[in-house]
Formats: structure tokens, sequence, C-alpha cells
């Protein structure tokens, strides 16, 4: 199983590449799907954690640090956002790729 998190989480740069190969479409569709994942699907300590960890490069200790929590608990919020991430981000991957073949039929 692919992880959507460690694959897509900070590649909004490298999504606005022009382009229209599968690759391209498919970095550009998570890239824009993600950030409604993690405001919508998300606790906002969840949400929280999963930035820090993922943009701004901070450790669970400096997370737990900061946010005043236990690092065993800055952890399970990072397990439980990726794995809810992961879920929603396979659903969008199998659509986009399902509609990339169909459109490379047409052409």
């Amino acid at each position: 199983m692919i992880d959507f998190v460690e694959e897509f989480m900070g590649v909004s740069k490298q999504a606005d590449i022009d382009g229209f190969d599968e690759q391209r479409i498919l970095v550009k569709s998570m890239s824009k799907v993600l950030p409604l994942i993690i405001k919508n699907e998300l606790t906002e300590r969840q949400n929280l954690c999963l930035r820090m960890f993922y943009v701004y490069g901070k450790n669970q200790v400096e997370i737990a640090r900061d946010l005043k929590l236990s690092q065993p608990t800055v952890s399970r919020h990072i397990s439980t956002a990726k794995a809810i991430v992961n879920k929603c981000l396979a659903y969008c991957y199998y659509s986009v790729k399902q509609a990339n073949e169909q459109w490379l039929k047409i052409e």
C-alpha cells in the first residue's frame, strides 16, 4: 500500500509544474485534495501534529514540547491522522488513475 502522506505531503510546489503526463496529473490532483482532507477529516490536534511534522519538519519530541503533550500522544495523533488521510487519498488516487486511463484511451 502506498503511503500517500509520505508521497504527497508538501508537494504543492511541485504540483505547479506545467504539463499533462499521467504522473503530473496524479500529483496535482492529490496536492489539491490533500489540504481538504486534512482540514475536514482530521481533528484540530491531528491536523496540527501532522503539519508540524511534515510541513515544518519538527520531530515528535519538539511537537510534544510545543503543544504540551507527551511524545506518545503526538505519535498517536500522527499515526491516526496518516491512517485517515491515506484511506481518503487511496480512493482519490484510484479515481484519478481510472480517469487518466479512460482519457488516454480516447486520445
